[in-house]
């Protein structure tokens, strides 16, 4: 197969160009280094690499105007608290972006586009902040290529990734990652808040190979949550570093619009497409100790 990935030189898209690969696709990568999570030490060398913008997919009819068989859709302007500074990069990024890449799509007779979506759409409200909505947008433009010109595309929830290369550095890397970077430096783990806000937390593996399952079928912008299904609080995650030291533990104000509680029908999903979380963030955390 011919695969797409967009933002495939970050955290989950670098391990699913891997996982690609292995499995004999011919891979291209669409990204512009802009992520945190982003680097050229991810890039696989395997792989037919465009440095550009999402926005900017169409340029990639000078080398492919016969289209993918998929595309996976994971380039975007990610975490939360930064998007209230600069809204419009996130929408342009995210919406805008978004409504290329099913253009794309359209034009070029693609197979099938998978939208990487957010799980902070469910904390209450999808106006909660700038990113959430922006990703949201994306979501109704999938909705609407399927209806209007029968696009196949579907859409992927993702809970709370961690894994080889997530983001360890910056205000905004992931709490896994901060608190064992934190751990390791001899420093204080900040939890936000009172720690009891969970949060369901879904090993990179596991979100590749559900990934994967959803672009081997026909979808009408159907909605898949990619997730284990077993919330921790966070104060239960930095237990998980400092073990019985909670001295190790300190406490910072909770955020704006910070979600409480996050947990993903991964049912549905593996009713749909025998998809099942299988790796725990415990046996990740405990043998990232030593």
């Amino acid at each position: 197969m011919k695969s797409l990935v967009t933002g495939g030189l970050g955290f989950v898209g670098s391990n699913l160009v891997d996982m690609l690969i292995e499995l004999g696709d011919e891979v291209w990568v669409l990204d512009d280094l802009s992520s945190e999570s982003a680097s050229m030490k991810n890039e696989n060398k395997k792989s037919n690499l465009i440095v550009g913008k999402v926005e900017d997919i169409k340029k990639l009819y000078a080398f492919q105007e016969d289209g993918f068989d998929r595309i996976f859709h994971l380039g975007a302007k990610a975490r939360i608290q930064p998007s209230f500074e600069t809204p419009t990069d996130y929408f342009n990024s995210n919406a805008l972006g978004t409504s290329e890449v099913m253009d794309f799509a359209r034009l070029t007779k693609s197979g099938i586009v998978v939208y990487a979506t957010t799980s902070s759409k469910n904390h209450g409200s999808p106006y909660i902040t700038p990113y959430t909505y922006s990703k949201v947008i994306g979501e109704g433009i999938l909705k609407t290529y399927s209806h209007c010109f029968d696009v196949n595309c579907a859409m992927a929830t993702f809970y709370n990734v961690y894994g080889p290369r997530e983001p360890r550095v910056g205000e905004w890397a992931t709490v896994v990652a901060k608190f064992g970077r934190q751990w390791k430096d001899g420093e204080q783990l900040t939890v936000v808040g009172d720690g009891k806000q969970t949060r369901d937390f879904t090993h990179v593996e596991d979100i590749c190979k559900g990934l994967i399952k959803i672009s081997e079928g026909n979808w009408k912008a159907d909605n898949f949550d990619l997730g284990r299904g077993v919330p921790y609080s966070i104060l239960d995650i930095a237990k998980l570093w400092v073990g019985d030291d909670e001295s190790r533990i300190s406490y910072t104000p909770l955020r704006k619009n910070e979600g409480l509680h996050t947990e993903s029908d991964w049912k549905s999903t593996e009713e749909k497409i025998g998809w099942k979380a299988e790796k725990n963030i415990s046996d990740y955390i405990m043998s990232s100790k030593f």
